[in-house]
């Protein structure tokens, strides 16, 4: 949005039936951002930096400002609240922690400080470098790439180390195995105990009941019942600050935490050696903003421009790292929050980034009032939800599988590392991925040509035999991505059909690749075997892809390779163990004629007279010589078309001897072949008899002699010879019976 449209929405927001709405939405999302804020800042600066937590949180509330105000602005969704996250504050605690134990022995706090302060403001700079890029060249959707298990794995183990960090917080003691019976001493327990009470108390209560005043209620009653047990013990300020209760009186102030401008203190190599934690922020953030954002338009119905958002957050980013503050972008849960209530503009965000500034430069002792004990429990409640979230519920909603990676993630995380249970999870993402694909039956359909036949239409006699002798072509129809695991198990079911003895010799093995994706280099081995065993059995294997015959170009390169080696076995094999046909009919068509030609049958050569067919159709009847006197016979040459698409349905065409060939033509592409019609068979008889224009051309195949009726000559018929037209009725009838029982036979065996 830019300067002359953002005035005016702003003053319409002033408005009395607005201003109200935004106002109370301002308030109550602004004392939540505040005090989430100051945790996840006294997360970061927790431990032995404790003592500049204040200035770190005036750090921080610094930069929520800025990203607040950047992202309230010019967000495409004007109802957004931006601030802090806690997923990569949970990680720059890590990054603190390890510069602090990396950085040497002679360095001072002050230089461990302003190196942690520019580590901070590197990652954010970088974080928003990277939002601005992905933005820019709009590939916010790069989130679904991501494996959604490991998504959930890593919330897991940020709630841990939420849980942990807080405890850290509250108690100054960083949780492991060596300081678990400390924790849990008398004076140590006190520190922690109540705030993992609490968090789960407001956890529970958060999910049974959304009403928007119940978390800010519950903050400000737990504050003060925090100081009546104070009064009540008789406790001062003065030893809740002397016994770590509350956040330590900064020794600088805002104004002078800004003056270190000689970086000349700064560990650089330190930092260098955070590049893998800092990688891992930048990951994260980019899911987890586009995560936030697809979730609010969830929430709000609404469409909203994720490479807008990446841009616009990368920009406030970018302004926030150069002061210091922690990476931020969308708030979900506040951003929903703010809606419920009724904040339906910008000026609800700009209230937010309002209270921060009164807070950041007019109140800031009132931050060192702030129970180390409430910054905590906020914490827990964040990690709580966020172990709730991802392992119960996990368990009721994602497989075993999904459940087992979330977990192993989670104690990869707790155990070793963010980066190598991140890795861990991604290794068995694909492990399973790769297993469970593996499963998966590269055969789409699998049936032999006794119930799918070619689409040529051959005489009767031929199809008695290739239904006698179908299952000596077995049919394999492949698809997906075949790689080693997948074509294994092809190899395997191969083998399995070859040895199977209570059917008749299997002959020709037909492998359509029609709907196959690609294939890996590892496969190839797997199809070697395959043809070494066709070789052993006499077996014929018949590849089959639509594409062979186009530009190779067009294709996965895989493919490509895959059709050029087998072309070349093809080339130099003597036997002729391989046939490359362009697709699965042609493949099939050619197994059909060699198993005809086996039994003495030419499949391409023969005539059958129109008297001769209904002969064989009616034994008994007398009067067939009348039938052929309505017929005209046409000697035509090859290439020759009876039909176009869209001619009149006035004709039907008798074949009696040759081949025509039934399919749909395109402008910009070769024919598409419906099916070949050869001797005896009859064509155009569906448009004749139900009065529809063509719907395919019919062209002869080679030279063919054709027996033509005319739709006045059967209507001629009907007057003179009604007995010779009442049989030719029943034998188009027979005839399309027949057709139809071998579609019916087809459709059966693919739904198999």
């Amino acid at each position: 949005m830019d300067h002359k449209t953002l005035f005016p929405v702003l003053v319409d927001e002033l408005r009395p039936d607005r201003l109200f709405p935004n106002l109370i939405a301002g308030l109550i999302v602004g004392i939540l951002v505040i005090t989430f804020s100051i945790s996840l800042a006294s997360l970061v600066f927790a431990g032995e930096l404790s003592s500049f937590a204040p200035i770190g949180i005036m750090l921080t509330l610094f930069g929520t400002m800025i990203i607040g105000i950047v992202v309230t602005l010019f967000s495409s969704f004007p109802e957004t609240i931006a601030a802090p996250q806690e997923v990569p504050a949970v990680i720059l605690a890590l990054i603190v922690a390890s510069i602090f134990n990396t950085m040497p022995s002679e360095a001072t706090q002050g230089e461990t400080f302003i190196t942690v302060v520019v580590a901070i403001a590197l990652t954010s700079i970088l974080t928003g470098l990277l939002f601005l890029a992905l933005g820019y060249y709009k590939l916010g959707n790069l989130v679904r790439f991501l494996p959604y298990p490991v998504v959930g794995g890593f919330l897991a183990g940020t709630g841990w180390l939420l849980i942990t960090g807080a405890i850290t917080v509250m108690t100054d003691v960083s949780p492991d195995f060596s300081t678990i019976p400390a924790l849990f001493q008398s004076d140590m327990w006190l520190r922690w105990l109540p705030a993992l009470i609490f968090a789960s108390l407001l956890l529970t209560i958060l999910n049974h009941y959304r009403h928007f005043l119940i978390l800010p209620t519950m903050i400000l009653g737990a504050v003060g019942l925090f100081y009546v047990v104070m009064w009540i013990t008789n406790t001062s300020i003065a030893d809740l600050n002397t016994h770590g209760w509350l956040l330590e009186t900064p020794e600088q102030t805002l104004s002078h935490s800004f003056a270190f401008s000689d970086l000349t203190d700064v560990n650089w190599l330190v930092i260098l050696g955070q590049t893998g934690k800092v990688a891992t922020i930048l990951v994260i953030s980019v899911v987890a903003l586009l995560l936030n954002a697809s979730g609010l338009e969830l929430v709000v119905r609404k469409d909203i421009d994720l490479d807008h958002e990446l841009q616009t957050v990368g920009i406030g980013n970018i302004i926030c790292g150069f002061v210091g503050g922690l990476v931020g972008f969308h708030l979900l849960s506040e951003s929903t929050l703010s809606h419920k209530i009724g904040g339906r503009g910008r000026l609800a965000g700009i209230i937010v980034v309002a209270l921060c500034g009164l807070v950041l430069f007019l109140g800031g002792q009132i931050l060192y009032f702030f129970p180390k004990l409430l910054l905590g429990s906020m914490l827990m409640m964040l990690g709580l939800s966020f172990l709730f979230e991802w392992i119960y519920k996990a368990w009721f909603k994602f497989s075993r599988i999904d459940c087992f990676i979330i977990v192993t993630i989670l104690i990869v995380i707790a155990m070793v590392g963010f980066l190598q249970g991140v890795a861990t999870g991604i290794v068995l993402t694909v492990v399973f991925f790769v297993i469970n694909y593996s499963s998966i039956n590269v055969v789409k359909h699998s049936y032999s040509s006794a119930n799918y036949q070619s689409r040529v239409n051959r005489r009767r006699a031929h199809r008695k035999i290739l239904i006698q002798k179908g299952n000596e072509i077995h049919i394999l129809q492949l698809q997906g991505f075949i790689f080693f695991g997948t074509a294994h198990n092809l190899l395997t079911q191969v083998r399995r059909q070859i040895q199977k003895t209570r059917l008749p010799m299997v002959r020709f093995i037909v492998l359509d690749f029609g709907q196959v994706t690609g294939l890996d280099s590892t496969a190839m081995l797997s199809f070697k075997k395959m043809i070494h065993l066709a070789k052993m059995q006499q077996i014929v294997l018949v590849f089959t892809n639509p594409l062979i015959e186009r530009d190779l170009s067009g294709q996965t390169n895989t493919i490509k390779r895959f059709f050029a080696q087998l072309s070349n076995i093809e080339k130099n094999e003597t036997e002729k163990t391989i046939r490359i046909f362009p697709d699965l009919d042609y493949g099939l068509e050619w197994c059909e004629n060699q198993i005809l030609l086996s039994t003495g049958e030419n499949p391409n050569d023969g005539k059958e007279s129109l008297h001769f067919l209904f002969k064989s159709l009616f034994p008994d009847a007398t009067n067939l010589d009348i039938l052929l006197k309505y017929f005209e016979r046409l000697d035509l040459g090859s290439g020759h078309y009876l039909m176009k698409e869209g001619d009149p349905p006035g004709e039907l065409f008798f074949i009696e001897s040759g081949q025509v060939t039934v399919q749909l033509e395109f402008p910009d592409r070769n024919p598409f072949r419906l099916g070949t019609r050869g001797v005896g068979e009859v064509v155009g008889e569906i448009g004749f008899y139900l009065n529809q224009s063509r719907t395919a051309a019919v062209v002869t195949k080679e030279p063919s002699t054709i027996q033509r009726l005319s739709w006045r000559a059967l209507k001629q018929m009907e007057k003179n010879d009604p007995e010779v037209a009442n049989l030719f009725h029943q034998g188009i009838t027979l005839l399309l019976a027949e057709r139809l029982t071998l579609l019916t036979n087809t459709i059966n065996a693919l739904q198999r």
